[in-house]
C-alpha cells in the first residue's frame, strides 16, 4: 500500500520478501544482485544521466531510500538525482548509505555497456530487468530512435501505476492453508576466502539450440537440465572432499510468481524451490539426477504449493512477538533466524530469467544481457543464467579463490557434447 504524508513523499511498506535484507546486510552478505544489458557503441554517460532522470519518474518505485521505524523498516520515495557510475572490476558490493545517498541501487557503465545493481529489498530479477529495458530504451528514444512500449519497455511519458509498488504477496496467499517442510543442514562449499571487496565472476556462453537439444533428449527443461548438472557435480564434489560424512546436497531454484498470479508489480514477487539430492541413499546416475529435478519441480511448482509457503512466511511475519518488539531487537532476531534456516539448508543457488525477449527495434541495438548474484560468505557459489538471440550466459559467482565448482560444470556441459566458451573476471 502507498500512503501519502503531508510532506508529498510517499512511503512504501517493505513486501514480505523484502524485510530480511536489512537485517542480515554487510560487506559479506550485500544482498545486492545485477542485471546489465551490452549495446553495439558505446555508452554515451551524459545520455544515460538524462534516460535515468526519466526512468526514475516513470518507476518511482525504485527511487526510495531505506528508513528504520519503530517496529519495521520502510522506504521512503525521493526525487534525489542518482548518479550514474562508472563500472568496475568487482561488481555486486554493498550499497552503503554514505556512498549511495541512501539510494538502493547503481546505475554503472563502460564501454557498450549499461548496468542496473539493486538490493533485493527493492525488486527481484523480474522488476529489475524491466528498469533495465525501459532504461535502455530510455537512452535510445533520446537519440532519436523509436521503441515501442511492450515486452517489458515502459512508456516514460505514461505515469507510474499503482499496481507497479504494489505487495502482491498477500493476494496471492489469501486464505490459504500454511505448510512449511522443515529441512535439515545442507552440503557447504568451502574454500579460500577471497579479499575483502572481491568477486569472483567465472562465464560461460552456451548456444541456446544445443542445451535445448540437450533437454530434449532427456524430456526436461532447460532450468531442470541445468539443475540437475549442478547438483550432480556438487554431489560429485562432497563425496572426494569427504565420502564418509555425507550431507544432503540442495540447489535453491527461485521461482517467478508472476507465472501464478496476474500483477504489475515491480517489487518482490518470487519464491524458491529447494531441489534435494541425498547421497547417504547411494550412488546416482547423471540420468537418476534428472529424473529426480525433473518430478521434483514439476510436481512443487504449482500454484498451490507456492501460495502455501508463501502464506507460511506471511504468518511468520504476522505473529503477535514479532509485531511488537522494537526493530533494535528484531533485527538481530531475524538475523539469527536467517543463519538458523537460511543458507545452511541450501548449497548453491540456480536462477534462471528465462529467454530475454525486447520489442525488434531495441534488440538491434542490444548485444546481449546478463545477471548476476552478488557473491556472500554464506553461499560460497551461486549462479544466474539468461538466454538472448541465441545464446545462453551462465554467470557464476564466488566468494572463494578455488573455481572447482564451476570447472566442473563446465567441463561436464562439454562432456555432454555442449560447446562452452568461458571467460572471468579473474586474471
Amino acid at each position: 500500500m502507498v500512503k501519502k504524508e503531508n510532506t508529498s513523499r510517499r512511503l512504501f511498506r517493505l513486501d514480505n520478501a523484502a524485510h530480511i535484507y536489512p537485517a542480515i546486510k554487510n560487506q559479506k552478505q550485500p544482498g545486492v544482485f545485477r542485471v546489465s544489458a551490452t549495446l553495439y557503441e558505446p555508452v554515451h554517460p551524459g545520455i544515460l544521466q538524462q534516460a535515468l532522470n526519466v526512468t526514475l519518474k516513470r518507476i518511482p518505485g525504485f527511487s526510495v531510500k531505506l528508513r528504520p521505524g519503530l517496529f519495521w523498516n520502510y522506504f521512503v520515495h525521493t526525487d534525489d538525482a542518482l548518479p550514474i557510475q562508472e563500472d568496475v572490476q568487482n561488481p555486486c558490493m554493498e550499497i552503503t548509505k554514505k556512498e549511495n545517498d541512501g539510494f538502493l541501487l547503481r546505475v554503472r557503465y563502460h564501454g557498450c555497456r549499461i548496468a542496473l545493481e539493486a538490493f533485493h529489498s527493492v525488486t527481484d530479477g523480474s522488476g529489475a530487468l524491466t528498469f533495465l529495458k525501459t532504461l535502455v530504451a530510455q537512452y535510445l528514444r533520446l537519440q532519436g530512435i523509436t521503441i515501442p512500449a511492450e515486452k517489458g519497455v515502459l512508456d516514460c511519458t505514461s505515469p507510474p501505476k499503482p499496481e507497479e509498488v504494489q505487495d502482491s504477496f498477500r493476494p496471492f496467499a489469501l486464505g490459504t492453508h500454511r505448510i512449511r517442510r522443515k529441512e535439515p543442514r545442507a552440503y557447504q562449499i568451502k574454500g579460500t576466502p577471497l579479499p575483502p571487496h572481491n568477486i569472483s565472476i567465472i562465464r560461460g556462453t552456451i548456444p541456446l539450440e544445443e542445451i535445448r537439444k540437450a533437454g530434449k533428449r532427456h524430456n526436461v527443461s532447460i532450468t531442470e537440465f541445468l539443475t540437475a548438472a549442478l547438483l550432480y557435480n556438487l554431489n560429485g564434489l562432497q563425496l572426494c572432499e569427504n565420502p564418509y560424512k555425507l550431507l544432503p546436497v540442495r540447489v535453491q531454484v527461485p521461482v517467478n510468481l508472476r507465472g501464478h498470479f496476474e500483477t504489475e508489480t515491480l517489487r518482490n514477487f518470487s519464491s524458491f524451490i529447494n531441489v534435494e539430492l541425498e547421497p547417504r541413499l547411494g550412488d546416482y546416475s547423471f540420468e537418476e539426477v534428472l529424473k529426480l529435478v525433473h518430478h521434483f519441480l514439476r510436481f512443487e511448482v504449482n500454484e498451490k504449493f507456492l501460495r502455501s509457503r508463501v502464506a507460511a512466511n506471511l504468518r511468520t511475519e504476522g505473529l503477535l512477538f514479532l509485531r511488537v518488539v522494537p526493530l533494535m531487537i528484531k533485527n538481530p532476531m531475524i538475523g539469527l533466524g536467517y543463519k538458523i534456516a537460511g543458507p545452511n539448508t541450501f548449497t548453491s543457488i540456480l536462477s534462471n530469467l528465462g529467454n530475454i525477449d525486447v520489442p525488434h527495434e531495441l534488440a538491434e541495438y542490444v548485444k546481449k544481457f546478463d545477471i548476476v548474484l552478488g557473491a556472500s560468505k554464506d553461499t560460497a557459489v551461486k549462479c544466474a543464467v539468461s538466454g538472448f538471440k541465441g545464446s545462453l550466459r551462465v554467470n557464476f559467482t564466488s566468494s572463494i579463490e578455488e573455481a572447482m565448482v564451476e570447472r566442473a560444470f563446465f567441463t561436464f556441459l562439454v562432456g555432454q557434447g555442449i560447446p562452452v566458451e568461458v571467460e572471468s573476471n579473474q586474471e
